[in-house]
């Protein structure tokens, strides 16, 4: 299963948290989970919000009884309050499992860095005000309890809409997006929007920093088993949501290339060999001519999407190559089936009007080797067995 976030009015950690709580049908059931994994003078409550008539799920932090306001959602360096090693002993205390335990920290120490690069001054210098601090660490928390939880491969993100304007926080009044937001979203594609406010908070932006896998507005979602959607606050002039889309990839696939002129042969087999064990769903050589008229390989792994980082490092692990090409063909299928006939695997494929089967190859190998026959005879004598059921072979 794999996760699209679209961030179309910005991110925010309880619209995230809210997005994927909304996944789940038994949202009572996964709140109380919330409640139980230790957050120090935390409640979570879970209600239903509409925001420009689309109901979304709002999640409210409630610390020691008392709430942030939206507008200090988030700033929360200051120069009285606990540094990221306290915040590190509240996470190791946390009832959850160490895989969340060190996405939760891996998160913050982002968020810390960034704070640090804004005020220029050392990570261990930033401090964060309680109220504010146990709010992003139980935002944090939320998202990355959720989505181990889920158990998703892949997750994938729009560009995220940043707002306008100014926002006010502990410093004074700071462009949107705010220092630490801006040094957090590099290398994620963003944009302004008409909307004087702030819409990604530095919680949101670290949290899609750390998981989303790729960033892109035009998603293959192949067939979307959920839709989540996360409400906020604030009242705009559009509906303050995020939606996260759960959903499989069937026919859609990803396809790495690369050129190679520097490996021999063998080396090259041996790579395509490595591709094809490592689970690639095809990985192919072509010959090629490249600049200067050298003679050289191209190489084409296809693999599923949510394999693509597994087969970049694979391809620069085992060849050659400085660069990797990337692209997303959809395809079509047909029905397969393995069944066995006589000691022979046949795989028979059905669809679009189609009814076929073959036989495998390693089987009329072994079929051939056992009645000391050629393959041809093997396929011949197979044939003429199976003739009854239309095997082709």
């Amino acid at each position: 299963m794999n996760l699209y976030f679209e961030c179309n009015m910005g991110a925010a950690g309880d619209m995230i948290s809210g997005a994927l709580v909304d996944l789940f049908d038994d949202k009572n059931s996964i709140v109380k989970e919330l409640n139980s994994l230790n957050l120090p003078h935390t409640q979570i409550k879970c209600s239903e919000k509409t925001q420009s008539s689309i109901s979304g799920i709002h999640i409210d932090v409630i610390i020691d009884g008392d709430e942030e306001r939206p507008d200090e959602e988030h700033h929360h360096h200051n120069y009285h309050g606990r540094n990221l090693s306290d915040i590190n002993s509240i996470i190791n205390y946390l009832a959850v499992d160490e895989k969340v335990k060190s996405d939760i920290i891996n998160i913050y120490r982002l968020v810390a860095k960034a704070e640090a690069k804004a005020h220029n001054t050392e990570v261990d210098m930033v401090h964060f005000h309680e109220l504010g601090m146990l709010d992003a660490v139980a935002d944090i928390t939320m998202c990355a309890y959720l989505i181990n939880r889920l158990e998703v491969k892949k997750i994938l993100s729009s560009p995220v809409n940043v707002g306008a304007g100014t926002v006010k926080c502990a410093h004074g009044v700071l462009p949107v997006p705010a220092p630490a937001t801006a040094n957090l979203l590099e290398g994620i594609p963003y944009y302004k929007s008409d909307i004087k406010t702030e819409l990604c908070t530095p919680t949101g932006a670290a949290i899609l920093k750390y998981f989303a896998n790729d960033f892109t507005d035009v998603p293959v979602l192949d067939k979307v088993v959920k839709t989540g959607i996360g409400a906020g606050t604030k009242e705009l002039s559009q509906a303050n949501i995020i939606r996260a889309f759960l959903f499989e990839s069937e026919n859609s696939i990803t396809e790495l290339t690369c050129n190679i002129d520097d490996m021999t042969g063998e080396e090259s087999g041996y790579a395509l060999e490595k591709m094809i064990s490592e689970g690639a769903l095809d990985c192919f050589i072509t010959p090629i001519i490249m600049k200067k008229s050298r003679p050289a390989y191209m190489l084409t792994v296809l693999c599923k999407n949510e394999d693509e980082e597994k087969f970049t490092r694979l391809i620069f692990k085992h060849t050659t190559t400085i660069g990797i090409r990337k692209y997303t063909p959809s395809r079509y299928t047909l029905e397969r089936q393995f069944i066995n006939e006589s000691g022979v695997q046949i795989k028979r494929s059905t669809g679009f009007g189609v009814n076929r089967s073959k036989a495998e190859f390693e089987d009329i190998k072994t079929y051939a080797e056992e009645n000391d026959i050629s393959l041809f005879e093997a396929k011949g004598k197979l044939k003429n067995t199976d003739n009854k059921k239309h095997t082709d072979l």
